[in-house]
């Protein structure tokens, strides 16, 4: 069944120049020339936009990279603010494990525990002798 007005199908227009004729007017055309002229100039000057369409798609592409790139960007960058941030907590903590460290091997820190914990007390004067060395001669 044919539809009036009706035209063959072309392929895309992307892929190349139209295959069919546009359709001829049906109705008369006025007589004056000057009309005539810039009728047919339209007709003939119609403008490709398969560059446009082209550049658009360009342009998009690029949008697109740029975009991905900058949030790649940024993520890197809180990465980076997060691993600092873990590097400054880890170093308070050494300082404070070597402080720790310190006091507890000071004298005062080690006799106090030995008092206290393991209920150590000094020794009297004269509880330990030493046996003389050999480079010094004996009485």
């Amino acid at each position: 069944m044919a539809v009036i007005g009706a035209r063959p199908a072309t392929s895309p227009w992307f892929l190349g120049r139209r295959t069919t004729r546009p359709r001829s007017r049906t109705r008369p055309q006025p007589a004056r020339r000057a009309r005539r002229a810039r009728v047919s100039t339209r007709m003939q000057t119609r403008v490709d936009v398969r560059p446009f369409v082209v550049a658009i798609v360009v342009a998009f592409a690029l949008a697109l990279f740029y975009l991905s790139q900058s949030t790649r960007v940024a993520a890197t960058g809180y990465e980076i603010d997060a691993l600092s941030a873990t590097l400054a907590e880890r170093r308070a903590d050494q300082q404070q494990l070597i402080w720790a460290i310190g006091q507890a091997r000071s004298p005062a820190e080690i006799t106090k525990r030995a008092r206290t914990e393991l209920r150590l007390v000094p020794l009297e004067e004269g509880a330990v002798m030493f046996a003389p060395s050999a480079s010094q001669p004996a009485d």
